[in-house]
């Protein structure tokens, strides 16, 4: 089992070290250390990290060069297998993240794992999927630094470097990244949500840190091509943060999408509109008309699964279906919710997974955050809350298991009836 050290950065921030220093405790993988650096903090942080000191691998307060510095010096202590940073305020998505990371088969292959992360705003908390295509690397970073794993040997080579404090600022992540994958370090995308983080950091200055990009991804000498990029990459947030970008989307993503083409009797066009949509629709997929969808470009349907009518399809989180999937008239699919008990109703969006050859009954309601197992069937007007295993049939409120289905499926859920 190998051993993951977890590395810490904080200065004067007491609340924000009570949550990161939790969610560590939390973890149920038991090869686990823990780094805090405290920067010398006046504010009751270094007490607080004190008073768990038992628990931590190593800590000190002491004034340093900022958080590159400090990040420095925790990888000089780290005696794990394996890296990753958790800065204070940064928590795990649960309490499985290291036990599921270090359970990838294939990771002795690798050098860096990176995986998924949750962005928590002052109102939302929004999936941020991470890129599985490691050669757009050359142009920008794939995914968020406190998301990775990195093979500790590979990070003692790959310092942060300090000396670009001054040209780079906050990006000196990104830089260690870059020159990780430059040098020919072995990065593998998994599947897995890693790390909650707050959108205000020091890092949300979107045109600086497109520019910082470019400064990187160039190497310090003139680039066209990502010269080219950065001007595109600007131009492109400046529009989407427009308020007539608003207005477009609103009628493409929304009046179009859920009021005009609902009602249009041929599939090849609504088919059509719904990959214009960036929407993923395998060979043979039927959806029927009076279907309401929201973010259409975070849905992914597979081959010769049948959607019926009065389906909501809210996959403002992510929704994938697989294979031979049959959802039956007026299922709820919801990836979207709010925090009950935050003071803010702070929004929640998690991904959805409906496996190969699950049947969805009449009426049923699948919440945020749950896979439906291969071949399981879920019963009519039944609330499914946790994940339903592999050919399990579940019912009720909330679903619970009654029985098993046969596990011998060969078939597809074919639909060509017209003008449906």
């Amino acid at each position: 089992m190998d051993r993951v050290s977890v590395i810490t950065v904080v200065y004067n921030n007491v609340e924000g070290i009570k949550s990161t220093l939790d969610s560590f405790f939390s973890q149920t993988y038991s090869e686990k250390e823990l780094i805090v650096i405290d920067g010398g903090s006046s504010d009751g942080t270094a007490e607080i990290i004190q008073n768990s000191s038992s628990e931590i691998a190593f800590w000190c307060s002491e004034p340093d060069n900022g958080i590159y510095d400090a990040m420095n010096k925790g990888i000089s202590h780290a005696t794990g297998e394996w890296i990753i940073f958790l800065n204070s305020g940064d928590t795990f998505v649960d309490d499985d993240v290291i036990k599921n990371a270090m359970s990838f088969a294939d990771k002795d292959a690798y050098d860096v794992l990176y995986g998924d992360s949750v962005e928590v705003t002052k109102t939302s908390k929004l999936n941020r999927v991470a890129n599985p295509d490691v050669s757009k690397m050359k142009m920008y970073p794939l995914y968020r630094h406190g998301s990775s794993f990195v093979r500790t040997s590979v990070q003692k080579q790959h310092l942060f470097n300090t000396e670009l404090k001054n040209k780079l600022k906050y990006a000196l992540d990104w830089e260690m990244i870059y020159r990780m994958y430059c040098d020919g370090c072995r990065f593998k995308k998994i599947d897995l949500f890693v790390q909650a983080f707050l959108q205000d950091g020091v890092s949300n200055h979107p045109y600086k840190s497109r520019w910082y990009n470019y400064k990187i991804t160039s190497k310090g000498s003139f680039s066209f091509h990502k010269f080219l990029y950065f001007v595109y990459n600007c131009l492109v947030y400046a529009f989407v943060e427009s308020s007539l970008y608003v207005w477009i989307r609103a009628f493409f993503m929304e009046f179009l999408l859920n009021d005009i083409m609902p009602i249009i009797p041929f599939w090849t066009i609504r088919k059509f509109y719904l990959k214009f949509v960036r929407a993923k629709i395998g060979r043979g997929s039927f959806v029927m008309k009076n279907v309401y969808i929201q973010s259409p470009n975070r849905l992914k349907i597979g081959e010769y699964s049948h959607i019926n009518r009065d389906v909501i399809l809210d996959a403002r989180g992510d929704i994938v279906i697989g294979n031979n999937v049959s959802i039956s008239h007026r299922v709820n699919i919801m990836t979207g919710g709010h925090d009950h008990m935050s003071s803010d109703f702070i929004g929640m969006f998690k991904p959805i997974v409906i496996q190969d050859y699950a049947w969805i009954g009449v009426g049923v309601t699948i919440l945020q955050g749950v896979t439906i197992g291969k071949g399981a069937v879920v019963c009519a007007g039944a609330v499914v809350t946790k994940n339903v295993a592999e050919y399990d049939i579940v019912a009720g409120v909330p679903a619970k298991s009654i029985g098993t289905r046969s596990k011998d499926l060969n078939y597809h859920c074919n639909w060509d009836t017209p003008f449906t």
